[in-house]
């Protein structure tokens, strides 16, 4: 990698380190951008992001069983139909564009929300219907996050519920997402495992930004930037 995108990744990480979300659904465009096919992203973004999850979803103290019941048993058959469905018409599916429409659409979504224009609690049913979407968004896209942070932050207001179950959902999906293009694809590359210290380091240093920081002061600029970001690919 060179050195822009060492900076990137490590950026990223840190904004993944405090509010569970940044690497895949920021990192995801940049790197279409700069000339990468979704499934190099894929491996170079994904353990970075695993070992994020991992270490968050280890040393928060927020348990939520149902939810993480339901994520298993919903949102992960979904991503894996959508993975088959990705490999088989992997050529004809225009993915930068079906990026950028998400990041715009979630960003405009998770503003209103965070600014309370916009109100709504999720029940039983639509969790569940949340949860399949979610599954079939994230294996077209990698582009999940919001929508998980979305589901996420009106199943709790405690910072360290949403993050916990954000990070759990990521740390699933990412190795699903490792093991299918390991096994059902050709495009699985063995990257630098000197890099895999920056998501080790980003998390471990960050932590007291993340005690410290106001999470809706944050996700607002992280969202305008989505948006923003978002428009300037679909344009």
């Amino acid at each position: 990698m060179s050195i822009f995108e060492i900076v990137i990744i490590t950026v990223l990480s840190v904004f993944q380190s405090i509010f569970g979300v940044g690497l895949l659904i920021v990192g995801t465009p940049i790197f279409l951008q700069l000339g990468y096919d979704f499934y190099s992203v894929l491996n170079i973004l994904l353990p970075f992001s695993i070992i994020i999850s991992f270490l968050q979803f280890v040393t928060d103290k927020s348990k939520n069983f149902h939810f993480k019941k339901n994520f298993l048993t919903i949102a992960v058959p979904f991503l894996i139909i959508s993975l088959l469905i990705l490999k088989s018409f992997y050529e004809d599916i225009d993915i930068n564009t079906i990026v950028a429409f998400v990041m715009i659409i979630f960003s405009i979504i998770n503003i209103l929300i965070l600014k309370h224009y916009l109100k709504f609690r999720i029940n039983k049913l639509f969790m569940k219907l949340s949860l399949g979407a979610l599954g079939l968004l994230h294996g077209f896209t990698n582009m999940g996050g919001s929508m998980l942070a979305l589901i996420s932050s009106n199943i709790s207001n405690e910072k360290v519920e949403i993050r916990s179950n954000i990070s759990f959902g990521y740390l699933i999906f990412g190795l699903i997402q490792i093991l299918f293009i390991r096994f059902y694809t050709d495009s699985f590359v063995l990257g630098n495992y000197v890099y895999l210290v920056i998501p080790i380091l980003a998390f471990f240093i960050s932590q007291k930004l993340y005690n410290a920081a106001s999470s809706i002061i944050f996700s607002v600029l992280l969202n305008i930037f989505v948006l923003i970001y978002g428009v300037y690919i679909l344009i």
